[in-house]
């Protein structure tokens, strides 16, 4: 009897049949039968609700003065960085009010006002469309939802697609049998393998019943089905990408109608002007003649009248605009602790104030006279912020900056006219951080983020080396075979050598044989006869009691450190997200886009490659990751040189146990952390004793949009790298994708705070990092499927396969002549293709000439070159492409004033047309301020550039504009003629401050005269002029200034 009739014997018995039966194919298509309706369930049962549930086209619908309340009207700010505000009424009063931090919480979170109650409405997440989303946090917060809910449906395709992989994958026993469920879905455990009839693995066959089928005709399908699943997913990024995103923003700017629109940001002004106490009025007039110029030119002007709405300085504070709100915030603070009586803690707030005043002072000038930097201007209609931009239009080039004319210039001083952002985009307090300094802490930041790195793949590596060490008995094992087989000797400790668990030689042994030898020999024994016959014969659980501890303890390492490294990721994206403001960009878009890729390149190491990097071992990379400081000598390491059998057991296994409670913890974790914020705001409403306090228990959190699109990255990474091998990972993303598609809406409409007006930027950069995980996916496919042991291939036939051994015979003919060379070379300076390039060139060579991987190689080779196509397209375009910019600017003019008028789009829009000539219709040029600014404030509020009305700083807002009218520190020490000590005479006015005017604290003064009794008689007087007076404020201030003291 042959080896493979031998074989096939053994498999029959094993499997109660007479004979494997390799003709027949009933029950494979049984498999194949199942398998595709389990995949058109999982595509249609998600598919038909979604259209049935799609809503239709978002109405644009204009919010009108007389829909809106007082916060509605338009404002008529002064034209100054800071003035006046409305929101000291609301927030200024210390006196608990739940009625009003209620109002608050509706105001400020993601909710919609009613056009008739004029009240916020809290919005159902079941029934808010995701075009609805727009309108809450813009165009990049309806698109995080929408890659969500569609890369959902994609790998529940994907999933659909390599369902019967997993299926005949679930059926095979070449794997190690550990009773880990989710280790016999992975492509190492495909086919049906016995070991005792010394079967080359190469040649086992997939086995479903008593029938079977040579494994090479499953894996060549097998590579297909991965193919069209990689398409699948290749074509949803490029349309998202090049479709979706850039048609979304165009829309949406088209139909929205937000401060933006009205807006211009002019930079590159003069620092310092003759009159600069006239700066804002100077520029205004600079601006309306620049307009008037412009129009003068035009054919057909807009008939409105030019106005300057508002003009916003960001003025050089030296980089204390931050310490601004940090004074704000300790004045409120210490207004809190004065409620409850802390004497101590408010002693210490009083010294950190005292400091922040004199740092805030330090030779600065009063505020209106301080350098400008730059100037947010809102002007009265579009048509003038396209004139104006066209007519800086050149200005974005620092040569023709040089070159600008005389009555473009302001004050002699070319200027730049560029687009504003969002003002809620604006991070108001790092406005006047110089760009040397923003350089440098990016700098830095980087430089901490490398050493946060090599702590967490530290920690990683420790725990996969210690799961290594304590379970790696009960998980490797030899089947004879190098192919197949580990090294034998371990990367994780030389100096202690492990036991070789041989299956072929286990095969031969017997129970009794096993257990008299026990220890390492009955444990192998135990491997070789597997946890599924255990099952069948119940007296193998004693006999094979310390094997399963030894399994178990493994499985409980694997998810235990699954469960750490989540934990890991977590404290690191905290710590990341904890750190981001210390870069000090100047916008939200900024600060978003770079800890959305730190975030992400750290969670995606430590969830996907560091496993993968301890554990391989690659003696010709030890060199050069060696120079990675700490970690690098333990990186490639490990006890596999290639991706065999063995390694799904050891770092397959615990990636899918890494991206199983990945599709359930964050999810889970964003309901309870919304949860947890309910019920604290329930129980502590009750003892807050100062408004403020009550005002920032009715504010929710931020919504970390930038966390969320890193998570999503991290998974879509993790599962593209891997997923050929383990196809269970496109289910798990899938099921991830939907969970917190819902559970961010659900955080978003009942437990954040409004965002921000989000653009596309973190949605393009998003999806332009998702294009590089399909050519990630095809090199890891090659190797999993270029592995001839796991999953054996027929080479590739006809005119491929011709081609294909032309280049092994030109590998061959190379790697013959190195050898020769190599032997006759007398010379150290000689240099040839050694024998060891050769050998990878050609084991290269060999898993991309298989019939399951070269159209896979194929797509690789492709997308490689549309990658350098259009990397020397962005190479050209940062280069010629601003010449042609400039070139299309000069020669052509008349294509930036092609802009459809104020009366065609009224007229259009009457018609229910939104497009004019195929271009759409900008809503807010048919609008001018008085009424977009209501609009807007409806809708995406604030309807100004100001600081104070940033809703960031509503609830400090009363506090920040008192401080921001500073007295400049003098050269000298003032006289003081107070007719008490300087310390009284500080401590009677804060004693006045807090009773008459803070009203905080009644019998402040009384308190303060028990204390210093012999004053008494000299500042009783003082108390009676301010109880008196109508003004109590103007009267304190009275008295500090005839003692020749500074106040506040």
């Amino acid at each position: 009897m042959s080896t493979i009739q031998a074989s096939f014997k053994a498999l029959a018995e094993k499997a109660s049949c007479a004979e494997i039966d390799m003709v027949g194919k009933s029950d494979f298509a049984r498999v194949w039968v199942y398998s595709l309706i389990y995949g058109l369930t999982l595509a249609l049962g998600i598919t038909i609700p979604f259209r049935w549930c799609r809503s239709g086209k978002k109405s644009i619908r204009i919010h009108t003065s007389d829909e809106v309340d007082e916060a509605g009207r338009a404002p008529s700010s002064p034209k100054l960085g800071f003035g006046d505000s409305n929101t000291e009424g609301f927030y200024g009063n210390p006196e608990p009010d739940i009625a009003k931090a209620q109002e608050h919480l509706r105001k400020t979170s993601a909710t919609h006002k009613d056009s008739r109650s004029k009240t916020y409405k809290w919005q159902n997440p079941l029934f808010t469309p995701v075009e609805r989303l727009n309108d809450l946090g813009g165009t990049g917060t309806e698109l995080y939802f929408r890659n969500l809910r569609n890369l959902g449906f994609i790998f529940a395709y994907m999933a659909a697609l390599t369902s019967p992989i997993a299926a005949f994958n679930m059926l095979g026993n070449f794997g190690p049998d550990t009773g880990q469920a989710l280790l016999k879905s992975a492509i190492g455990n495909l086919g049906s393998w016995e070991a005792a009839s010394h079967l080359d693995p190469s040649a086992r066959i997939v086995q479903v019943g008593c029938q079977g089928w040579e494994i090479q005709h499953m894996t060549a399908i097998f590579g297909w089905l991965d193919f069209a699943a990689i398409i699948i997913f290749l074509i949803y990024t490029v349309w998202f990408r090049f479709i979706q995103v850039p048609r979304a923003a165009l829309q949406d700017s088209a139909e929205q109608v937000t401060p933006r629109d009205f807006a211009v940001v002019i930079d590159k002004l003069p620092h310092k002007i003759e009159n600069q106490k006239d700066y804002a009025k100077l520029l205004e007039e600079h601006i309306l003649s620049r307009l008037a110029y412009v129009r003068s030119r035009q054919k057909h002007p807009d008939s409105r009248q030019s106005e300057v709405v508002e003009i916003t300085f960001v003025r050089d504070y030296g980089g204390r605009l931050a310490n601004l709100r940090s004074r704000a915030e300790l004045v409120q603070t210490k207004e809190i602790l004065q409620k409850y009586d802390k004497p101590n803690k408010i002693a210490k707030i009083d010294k950190a104030l005292n400091k922040l005043n004199e740092k805030l002072a330090e030779h600065l000038e009063d505020e209106e006279t301080l350098p400008v930097l730059r100037a947010f201007v809102i002007l009265s209609n579009t048509s003038d912020v396209a004139n104006l931009l066209y007519d800086y239009r050149f200005a974005e080039y620092t040569l023709f900056r040089c070159c600008q004319s005389s009555s473009r210039r302001f004050q002699g001083s070319g200027i730049r006219v560029r687009q504003a952002p969002q003002p809620t985009d604006l991070i108001w307090e790092n406005q006047d951080t110089k760009w040397e300094w923003r350089l440098a802490r990016r700098a830095l930041m980087f430089l901490i983020f490398f050493i946060i790195m090599c702590i967490s793949l530290g920690m990683i590596y420790t725990l996969s080396t210690l799961g290594a060490k304590l379970g790696s008995g009960a998980q490797l094992s030899y089947i004879g075979v190098p192919k197949c087989d580990p090294i034998p000797t371990t990367g994780f400790d030389s100096s202690e050598e492990q036991y070789k668990c041989l299956i072929t030689e286990a095969a031969t042994w017997n129970r009794t044989y096993a257990e008299g030898q026990g220890g390492d020999i009955l444990k192998c024994w135990c491997t070789f006869t597997g946890f599924e016959a255990m099952m069948k014969d119940r007296t193998l659980f004693d006999t094979c009691e310390s094997w399963l501890t030894d399994v178990g303890q493994t499985v409980g390492i694997s998810v235990g450190a699954s469960i750490i490294v989540l934990v890991i990721n977590l404290v690191l994206q905290m710590t990341l997200l904890a750190m981001s403001e210390f870069e000090k960009p100047l916008s939200q878009t900024a600060l978003n886009s770079s800890m959305m890729q730190k975030v992400f390149f750290a969670q995606t190491m430590n969830t996907g490659f560091v496993l993968f990097m301890v554990n391989l071992q690659l003696k010709w990379l030890k060199p050069i990751v060696r120079i990675v400081p700490v970690v690098g000598r333990f990186l490639f390491d490990g006890p596999f040189d290639d991706i065999t059998r063995g390694w799904y057991g050891v770092v397959g296994v615990t990636i899918l146990t890494n991206m199983a409670l990945q599709t359930v913890v964050p999810a889970c974790t964003s309901i309870a952390l919304m949860m947890a914020t309910w019920i604290t705001r329930k129980c502590r409403r009750g003892g807050c004793k100062h408004q403020a306090e009550l005002l920032k228990l009715y504010t929710n959190p931020r919504f970390d949009i930038k966390g969320k699109y890193a998570q999503m990255l991290t998974v879509v990474f993790v599962t593209m790298t891997y997923s050929s091998g383990l196809p269970l990972l496109n289910l798990f993303a899938s099921i991830y994708m939907f969970f917190m598609y819902w559970a961010d809406k659900f955080v978003l409409l009942w437990g954040s705070k409004r965002p921000p007006n989000y653009d596309t930027t973190m949605a393009k950069e998003s999806s332009d990092f998702m294009l590089y995980a399909i050519p990630l996916h095809c090199v890891f496919a090659i190797l999993m499927y270029g592995q001839d042991c796991v999953f054996p291939s027929n080479n590739l036939g006809g005119d491929l396969g011709n081609f294909a051994d032309l280049g092994r015979q030109a590998v061959a003919n190379a790697t013959a002549a190195g050898t020769n060379a190599s032997a006759n070379a007398t010379s150290a300076a000689t240099i040839t293709l050694g024998s060891s390039d050769t050998d990878i060139i050609a084991g290269l060579f060999n898993r991309v000439a298989k019939e399951s991987t070269w159209m896979i190689f194929l797509l690789l080779v492709l997308l490689v070159a549309f990658w350098v196509l259009w990397f020397v397209a962005w190479i050209i375009g940062g280069t010629f492409g601003a010449f042609w910019d400039c070139l299309v600017d000069t020669c052509c003019p008349s294509r930036k004033m092609r802009r459809i008028t104020r009366e065609e789009a009224a007229e259009a829009l009457a018609r229910g047309e939104t497009k004019i000539n195929g271009r759409n219709i900008d809503i807010a040029s048919t609008m001018d301020w008085v009424a977009a600014s209501v609009h807007i404030e409806a809708t995406f509020p604030p309807a100004s550039y100001r600081l104070e009305k940033h809703p960031d700083l509503a609830t400090i807002a009363h506090l920040l504009r008192s401080e921001i009218q500073f007295t400049p520190k003098a050269k000298k020490a003032p006289t003081t003629t107070a007719p008490v000590p300087g310390n009284e005479a500080k401590g009677f006015l804060e004693a006045l401050n807090a009773q008459f005017v803070l009203k905080t604290q009644d019998d402040a003064v009384s308190k303060f005269l028990e204390g210093h009794t012999r004053l008494k008689s000299t500042l009783t007087p003082f108390e009676e002029q301010v109880s008196k007076a109508d003004d109590k404020d103007a009267a304190v201030q009275s008295i500090a200034d005839s003692w020749g003291m500074r106040w506040p």
